[in-house]
């Protein structure tokens, strides 16, 4: 990869957050004026999803006084899916990177995905975060570097933690695969980032940024609330596990990775019953007896912690 092609494209989707889109091109334009050849490498553009608030304003103020990023402002809410298609339709890089206008990066962060994208070329890129309520503790603890066992090492880390792989921050994507799902009804979905990387891992080897560069603040998620949770777990995290194979993922390892999700979110899965008890019922063919028997106990555990 040529040290002066512009390989990069980063896609800041926002909606109604103007402060947090605000602070992340604070951050950016710092790390351009430690590093103005960044701007040799990287593109940066914002799609406005229809915001009602002052982001528009905010965007033409920063318009004003700096050329670092294009904005684009759609004309309707076309929800984080549409959002993600829009940038995905405006880069032209080999390379896009979707960053959460809330999530914090650390120094440095742009500098370490070129020089890993340059030397290794991967299919996938990942780069490990920590909480905003734990910074201490990285979301994945799995070994870091090149990797080309990339559908196993893929089901590692949603094995490890499901919500890893679909948040969209942590991962930098080869735009050319995930062009090619881009009639597939998942591409749709608000879990898009989940498709995309577990597709990205089945094209070629990957790599891990073992250093959390990444803090996640999932309070500020624009998918709160119990009920939207239950069905993008239960609607969609699980059909995309189900169509692993299709992508050439290990059967068999594929059918455990999704037992697996289903005893540790068993809790959910009881309380999915009470929103849709006719697709719900169908993946009761996951469980083992003692997770069975132990649903509702699960379920009322969890309702408690969230209440106390």
């Amino acid at each position: 990869m040529k040290q002066n092609e512009v390989v990069l494209t980063i896609c800041i989707p926002t909606y109604n957050r103007q402060s947090f889109l605000n602070k992340q091109l604070i951050f950016f334009k710092k790390q351009i004026e430690l590093n103005l050849n960044i701007l040799q490498r990287v593109k940066f553009i914002i799609s406005d999803n229809a915001s009602t608030d002052n982001t528009r304003s905010l965007l033409l103020s920063w318009d004003k006084n700096s050329v670092f990023f294009k904005y684009y402002s759609n004309e309707v809410n076309c929800g984080l899916a549409g959002n993600i298609a829009a940038l995905l339709k405006h880069s032209t890089t080999g390379y896009v990177w979707f960053v959460s206008d809330d999530d914090e990066l650390k120094d440095g962060i742009i500098e370490k995905v070129l020089d890993i994208l340059d030397k290794f070329n991967p299919e996938f890129l990942f780069i490990n975060y920590s909480s905003a309520s734990n910074i201490n503790k990285p979301g994945y603890s799995g070994a870091p570097g090149y990797h080309k066992d990339a559908k196993g090492v893929a089901l590692k880390i949603f094995n490890e933690a499901y919500g890893s792989l679909v948040f969209m921050t942590s991962c930098v994507y080869k735009r050319e695969n995930i062009l090619e799902l881009n009639n597939d009804l998942m591409s749709s979905w608000i879990s898009v980032p989940l498709f995309y990387s577990f597709y990205s891992c089945s094209k070629g080897p990957i790599y891990i940024i073992g250093d959390p560069m990444v803090i996640f603040n999932s309070g500020n998620a624009s998918y709160a609330g119990i009920i939207k949770v239950l069905k993008i777990k239960f609607e969609e995290y699980v059909k995309i596990l189900e169509r692993l194979v299709e992508f050439g993922y290990n059967r068999n390892e594929a059918y455990q990775v999704t037992k697996t999700f289903f005893k540790k979110q068993s809790h959910s899965h009881f309380l999915y019953n009470f929103v849709n008890f006719s697709k719900s019922a169908k993946y009761y063919k996951y469980y083992d007896l003692m997770t069975l028997l132990y649903l509702p106990i699960n379920a009322f555990k969890y309702l408690f912690a969230r209440n106390s």
